[in-house]
């Protein structure tokens, strides 16, 4: 299986902000309307090489505390206790941005081949249950299925139709759900279009119920084995033509609320192609591209055997057994997850509090401090202007497995930098 992975941090974050004044502490150390320089970095993630903190700056700051680590080689000497440091001034308590992801599913009849459909609805249910098991009140799902047996349409759209189920935190409710959506089998044909626009429709419309916080990055994931028998069918030329493509395109620059929509693209096929009229990978490419997720430098285009550069994630039903094709999408659906997932957290700031001193902010993670550093800690967004923060590396791995993390942004004590800042 051919797969491409990178990290994407969005920035639609709420946070709620609960002020307390410190032991000890003054208004002169505050982190209010001090000086306005601060050592910033780059807002980019990065996977960067694992790297030791040192102690930070020269405030006297009674840092100590509780020994610990968080992630790897992120966290700064001597543990965390900045809540309780003399010169804390405040707490601000973040919340991840969340994501709502809906699944389209292809049903039509080729995905009865080679245990395509048996491995794809098995991951599904894999990667649901994972999400139940976790209890991530960051991350809503729900499910398209076209042309499957029980589509009660036959194919016909238009979607979402009466069996789908509608994007919703995954509790055991929902879960229960997902699964009975998936009982069915492959029937008939590949109407993807249809579904397509009945997706977008469906997540430019969505309003985040509770537990799911409002504000989140909205998410498209096709899964499909076939060209489009509808109006997205291939014409000849070039697919920047394609009303699907552009449709995905149209929707990646769709402003707040309605977007913008991400796309991205599971195709499951021999490849390389040798009929496509049968399995499409120039389709699925281009579609992704113009969805925002092709990885940079990749190819739309490619159909070449052992190539490294395509735009959507490949699984091969012809390179493995059952169960190594389920893997395959279990692969790639986790890909993408740890993709859309935030590592991103804001600085909103009471409006009376004043203003931000971006030399005298600090974060700790599950009461671990963790450095500012571009490798493995955290940066700003802006360092001259900041406005939230930006976790990488190691640090905005573990933060995506540990749905339960708590993030807190602790102001007045002068930033703790790492040796890469």
């Amino acid at each position: 299986m051919r797969t491409w992975a990178r990290s994407l941090c969005f920035v639609s974050l709420a946070a709620s902000v609960a002020f307390g004044a410190a032991c000890g502490s003054s208004k002169s150390d505050s982190g209010f309307g001090g000086s306005s320089s601060s050592s910033g970095g780059s807002g980019s993630s990065s996977g960067g090489a694992s790297t030791s903190s040192s102690g930070g700056t020269g405030s006297s700051s009674g840092l100590g505390g509780s020994s610990g680590s968080f992630g790897d080689g992120s966290v700064a000497e001597g543990g965390g206790g900045l809540g309780d440091a003399g010169c804390a001034t405040a707490t601000a308590k973040a919340t991840k941005s969340p994501v709502y992801l809906l699944f389209i599913l292809d049903g039509s009849g080729s995905m009865s081949q080679d245990n395509k459909w048996t491995a794809a609805t098995g991951a599904l249910k894999a990667i649901f249950s994972d999400m139940q098991m976790k209890a991530d009140t960051g991350i809503g799902v729900g499910l398209i299925v076209f042309s499957d047996s029980n589509d009660p349409t036959g194919g016909g759209g238009p979607y979402p139709d009466s069996a789908d189920v509608s994007i919703n935190f995954v509790g055991s409710a929902q879960d229960s759900l997902l699964n009975n959506r998936l009982s069915g089998g492959p029937a008939d044909g590949t109407p993807t279009g249809t579904a397509l626009q009945g997706g977008y429709t469906e997540l430019e419309n969505y309003v985040a119920m509770t537990p799911l916080p409002p504000g989140g990055q909205k998410v498209l994931v096709l899964i499909t084995d076939g060209v489009p028998t509808d109006n997205c069918a291939p014409g000849g030329g070039s697919y920047t033509s394609n009303a699907c493509v552009m449709e995905a395109a149209t929707e990646l620059t769709k402003a707040m609320p309605q977007g913008p929509i991400l796309t991205y693209v599971i195709g499951t096929g021999v490849y390389p192609s040798s009929d496509l009229t049968n399995f499409d990978p120039n389709f699925l490419g281009n579609l992704a591209l113009a969805g925002g997720t092709g990885p940079k430098g990749c190819n739309p285009n490619e159909n070449t055997a052992g190539a490294t550069d395509l735009c959507f994630f490949e699984v091969d039903p012809t390179a493995g057994n059952a169960t190594q094709t389920e893997q395959a999408f279990e692969t790639a659906i986790n890909a993408i997850r740890g993709q859309v997932l935030s590592c991103t957290f804001p600085l909103n700031l009471d409006k009376d509090a004043g203003t931000l001193d971006p030399s005298k902010v600090n974060v700790t993670v599950d009461g671990m401090t963790v450095s500012q550093d571009p490798n493995n800690g955290w940066t700003y967004d802006n360092p001259s202007n900041p406005t939230e923060i930006i976790f990488h590396g190691t640090s905005c791995n573990n933060l995506k497995m540990n749905a339960m993390a708590t993030v807190n942004i602790i102001l007045g004590c002068a930033t703790i930098v790492g040796p890469n800042m």
